[in-house]
Formats: C-alpha cells, structure tokens, sequence
C-alpha cells in the first residue's frame, strides 16, 4: 500500500547563522495568528525560537496516526539577476543543510530543497547537485516565486528545469498570492509572479510541476486568483498527454477559504490533486456544510483531532477531496523519497 505523505510543511530557524526570519515576518499579523492558532507559547517562543518550532512541528507530523512521512521545506533566499545574495530583503531563509539535518535524524522527514535559478547555471547546479547527493537525498525543490523574486517563466531559468526534468525530482511551486512571508516591493508585481501559467516553460521542459494551493485565492474578492487558469491547464496536460501537472490541496483547511473550496473540488480533476497542509499555517475547523455526507458522530470525532496534521488530512477528506491524494505524492516523488 502506497504511503500517506504530506508534502508541504515548513520549518524555520533565527538562530543558526545559515538561517533567517526577519523582524518584518515576525511582525506581521500572519505570524502572530500562527502562533495563537497553534498554541504556541509566545515566551517560548521568545526564549528558545528554534527548539520551539522544531518540536513543535515535528511533535505534530511524529504523531499522526495516518500521515506516515511529511516533505520539510527549505527555503534559498533571493539572489539578484547578477547572482548576487540579497540577504537584505530576504525574509525568510531555511538552508538546505537544516531541513537535510532534520530529514536525517527524524524517520518522517522527507527532504525538500529550495535552490533559487538567479545563483546562475553554475553555482545553481552545483547546489541542487548537492542537495541531490549524499545521504539523505532531496526529494523535490520548492519555489516561492512572490517572495524570493522568481519569474518561472524567465527562459534564462531553463538550465533547471532540465536539471530536475533529468532526474525525475518535482518543483513544488507557491501559487496564487503570499502573505505569510513579506513580498518585496513593488508587491503588486511580484504577487503576480504567482501565476501558475509562468510555469508552462516548466511543463514544456518535462519537469513534474506541483502547483501549490492549487493556485487560489486567500482572502474573497482579491485579484490574485488563478483557478480557472489552473484549471484550464489541467485539460490542455490531459489533451497533450506530456505535463505533468499536479496541484497540491494544501491550505484547504483555512477559513478565508471557505468559499474557494467548492470550486477547487469542481475544476481540479482529482487524479491530479496531491495532499499537503502548509502547516504551520493553522488548521481551522471547517463549517459543516464543507463535510459531505458525514454523521453528526463522526463530524464531531474529526473536531476532536488534536493533531493538526492529522486533522488537515482527515478534514479534507470529509470536504470531498479524494484518498488518491494521500498516496499521490508517493508516485510522483522519485524512488529514493520511499525508502
């Protein structure tokens, strides 16, 4: 039987010198109702940042029951188009060396890499050779387009698309808009390199190409919303028989989605939906008429789940989403990822 994995959870670091969290993200509203929703001791927090986050989320992904290995996310920070570090405007930065130090000591902890194209073909290839060599190895790369300033449709990026199209390694990419980490100025710009259309040269390469939140909204009404186009994506890849396209379910269980939900289970076909939870962002208990046809029983067994990993995938089901999302990314990950 396929393994249950979530492939989208984050981690992050303030006290190891090849790590980052700025002021400005620990200041933001964002951060702070991640905190309170997930019962974070805010003096904790204060005293010991790094132990308090990494016990925290990996307390969560030991103990559920269901969810047998999660893919912890580094994060590259931005490189200008010189191939220069901006250490200055990076927000967040989680090195491959942690999340790989974490995948190595703990059984659940799969290995997600984030190499920014801007280091150049060069310096840009030998990291992800890296990240890809040794043990253990990295299961897919992860881009935050919004944030780190990444246009994936910049043909200057080719070099590695066709790295990770070679290797059969997924690039898992935030869709849609970014609030929880700080988007440079000017944001109404680069919240636009959010669109998942800028990831058809991606697709084109033959790279397996993991859209994150399924490119939605976060908040009604807001513009940055591309689930049509997403969608329409989905029937070209089944057209053409050659992308490899997928869109993760993750953020799903978030309130200010509500309303967003429905449309993903009607336009995202379900053989391309792969389970994730974003957590730490909060798994909110969703209103009941999200739940399909559960008994009033077994609708209050799921509010009783404790374990917010558990709980997200447990939810998601409930709403309608299917099982084979559980499993998906247990075939689109290569070998390595199972063991």
């Amino acid at each position: 039987m396929s393994l249950i994995i979530d492939m989208h959870i984050h981690i992050a670091s303030k006290e190891r010198p090849d790590c980052k969290i700025s002021n400005a993200m620990l200041s933001l509203p964002a951060f702070a109702y991640m905190v309170v929703a997930n019962g974070i001791n805010p003096l904790d927090l204060a005293q010991h940042f790094d132990q308090t986050i990494r016990d925290h989320i990996l307390d969560a992904l030991n103990a559920s029951t269901t969810v047998k290995k999660g893919v912890l996310l580094a994060l590259d920070a931005i490189y200008s188009e010189d191939g220069g570090r901006l250490e200055e405007k990076s927000h967040l930065i989680v090195s491959n060396d942690l999340v790989r130090e974490l995948a190595a000591t703990h059984a659940k902890v799969l290995f997600g890499a984030s190499v920014h194209p801007n280091r150049g073909h060069e310096a840009g290839l030998d990291e992800i050779n890296r990240c890809l060599q040794g043990d253990p190895r990295a299961v897919l790369f992860k881009w935050i387009p919004n944030s780190q300033v990444i246009d994936p449709s910049d043909r200057r990026h080719t070099w590695f698309y066709e790295r990770l199209a070679e290797l059969g390694v997924p690039l898992l990419c935030h869709t849609g808009p970014e609030y929880a980490i700080p988007v440079p100025d000017p944001q109404g710009d680069h919240q636009r390199l959010g669109d998942p259309r800028k990831l058809r040269l991606a697709l084109d390469v033959g790279v397996t190409v993991i859209v994150a939140h399924a490119a939605t909204r976060f908040f009604p009404f807001e513009p940055y919303h591309y689930l049509d186009e997403l969608a329409a994506m989905m029937q070209e890849a089944d057209r053409n028989g050659q992308w490899k396209l997928y869109a993760d379910i993750s953020a799903m269980c978030v309130l200010c989605r509500v309303g967003t939900v429905g449309q993903v289970l009607e336009k995202i076909p379900p053989h391309r939906m792969v389970l994730g939870s974003d957590y730490p962002v909060p798994v909110n208990d969703m209103p009941p008429v999200l739940v399909g046809n559960l008994t009033f029983e077994e609708y209050l067994e799921i509010l009783r789940i404790q374990n917010p990993i558990e709980k997200n995938y447990r939810q998601l089901l409930a709403m309608g989403f299917p099982a084979s999302a559980g499993t998906k990314a247990a075939e689109l990950l290569p070998p390595w990822a199972l063991g």
